[in-house]
C-alpha cells in the first residue's frame, strides 16, 4: 500500500511538472528576449565615431585633482584620440590608447601609450557588431551587442578586454579599475 501511495504521489509531482513547463513555456514564449531583439543597418554604422564615454567601475582620480569620476576621458586626455572608422566596404579602421602604470614612478604616475591603429572587417548580425581585427599578423574576431541610437553606440567591456586599456602590476592607482562600457558619438 505505501508502495502504491507513493507512487500515486511521484505521477501527480511529474503531471504537475511537466504541466507547469508547457504553460509556462506558452505564457512566456512572446516575452523572450530574442523576439525584442532590434535590428542595425550596417550602413547606419557607416562613417567615423569618436570615443565619447570610458565608463568605469570606480571612481578615478589620474589628473590628481583631488576629484574621481567614473569617466576616464575626464580624468585624462590619453583617449581623446581614440576612434573607429567604418568603411562601407565592410573594412574599418581604429585608433586605440592605453595607460600604462608599469612606466610610472610612483603608484599615481601612468605613460599614456597613444595612437595604435588596428585595422580589420566588420559586420553586423541583428544588434550584434562583429570585428575582425588584425594586430601583428594575427586576426581576433569580436562579437559586441550594441546598445545604439543615430549618434552613438556603445558596447559591454570584460574585464580581460579592460585591460587592453589599463596596464597594472598590481599595486598601483590603477589596481581596482575596471572599464565596464564604451561609448562613441558619431563625427
Amino acid at each position: 500500500m505505501k508502495f502504491f501511495k507513493i507512487s500515486i504521489l511521484f505521477a501527480i509531482v511529474i503531471f504537475i511538472i511537466s504541466c507547469s513547463k508547457e504553460d509556462g513555456a506558452d505564457s512566456n514564449s512572446s516575452f523572450k528576449s530574442s523576439n525584442f531583439a532590434a535590428s542595425i543597418n550596417p550602413d547606419d554604422l557607416v562613417g567615423e565615431w569618436k570615443l565619447s564615454t570610458m565608463q568605469a567601475d570606480t571612481l578615478v582620480d589620474l589628473n590628481q585633482d583631488g576629484t574621481g569620476d567614473e569617466n576616464l576621458l575626464n580624468e585624462s586626455s590619453c583617449f581623446n584620440d581614440m576612434k573607429i572608422i567604418f568603411n562601407e566596404d565592410k573594412t574599418f579602421s581604429t585608433v586605440n590608447a592605453h595607460l600604462d602604470f608599469n612606466g610610472g614612478t610612483s603608484d599615481a604616475e601612468f605613460i599614456c601609450i597613444k595612437n595604435r591603429v588596428d585595422f580589420g572587417t566588420w559586420d553586423i548580425e541583428e544588434a550584434d557588431l562583429i570585428l575582425n581585427i588584425s594586430i601583428d599578423g594575427t586576426i581576433y574576431t569580436q562579437r559586441k551587442p550594441l546598445n545604439y541610437n543615430t549618434s552613438t553606440f556603445g558596447f559591454g567591456v570584460s574585464k580581460a578586454e579592460s585591460n587592453i586599456y589599463v596596464t597594472d602590476p598590481g599595486d598601483t592607482s590603477a589596481s581596482k579599475i575596471r572599464i565596464l562600457a564604451l561609448e562613441y558619438t558619431r563625427i
